[in-house]
């Protein structure tokens, strides 16, 4: 069974163009110089899941036509990957029912405190106005099941913290790390494809460059690897064209497609 991995958006925290920015790639007519905020749609002809939900959420889903959300996997809680939480309001208020939001316990309890306003109205009295959420945490490295698609939390480095990939079938989503932990390897072996951070030619502490990242597609022998969380250094044409065989400056839309083992 096949499904597709669309990427919503491939772009740093700062997006790109960037904020009072005149280089040339912010001013670049190419559209795949334009980087929304990281995040992914993983769907089917009957399941629909969303990876991460940032400030850029709800352009994200209009553009792709997303109707309906099963549920929501989160990497971490940097702001550029969960601040557009609220417009999850729009998928609860269409399916009058929450909406499952799977993360480790350190993000359950992040969100918990910092959008409790979700989760203060007991007596319903917003009605659908504030999304309706049900926090579920991610027991270590268990294979959750969302309809058809089996998905498996990864654990990732990231800077002096933490954050989840995630594999479904033969594709591995690996934004925002900057190191895979030895034990994570084991659930990534057997790709056809991988995203992975790569944010830029230069080192970075909190994420891979791309020499980092094209060592480990190396080291995974996956045929497909695609860049993503791209700053604003990085013009497509100019740097597709230096990258070996196989490795790919992700952009927004792009879809990528997978397979599930029968």
């Amino acid at each position: 069974m096949d499904f597709t991995l669309t990427l919503l958006g491939t772009g740093t925290s700062h997006g790109v163009p960037m904020i009072g920015c005149d280089c040339p790639v912010c001013h670049s007519t190419d559209p795949r110089d334009r980087h929304l905020r990281a995040a992914a749609w993983v769907h089917t002809d009957d399941t629909s899941v969303l990876i991460d939900v940032g400030p850029d959420l709800r352009e994200q889903v209009i553009r792709q036509h997303v109707m309906r959300v099963d549920a929501v996997f989160l990497t971490h809680t940097h702001a550029d990957h969960l601040h557009g939480i609220d417009d999850l309001r729009g998928f609860t208020r269409l399916c009058r029912q929450a909406l499952p939001l799977y993360a480790r316990k350190h993000d359950t309890d992040f969100i918990r405190n910092h959008f409790d306003y979700i989760f203060n109205d007991h007596d319903f009295k917003h009605g659908w106005f504030i999304p309706r959420i049900e926090l579920r945490e991610l027991d270590g490295q268990d294979l959750i099941r969302v309809g058809a698609l089996p998905i498996q939390p990864i654990p990732l480095v990231h800077g002096h913290g933490h954050a989840m990939g995630y594999r479904i079938g033969n594709v591995a989503y690996l934004t925002d790390c900057s190191a895979i932990p030895e034990s994570s390897y084991p659930l990534l072996q057997g790709l056809d494809a991988m995203v992975i951070d790569g944010l830029r030619w230069t080192p970075h502490y909190t994420h891979l460059c791309f020499e980092q990242a094209i060592a480990e597609a190396k080291r995974l022998q996956v045929p497909k690897t695609y860049l993503t969380h791209l700053t604003h250094d990085i013009a497509y044409a100019e740097n597709q064209a230096k990258l070996p065989p196989g490795v790919f400056l992700a952009y927004d839309g792009l879809d990528i497609t997978g397979t599930l083992a029968n």
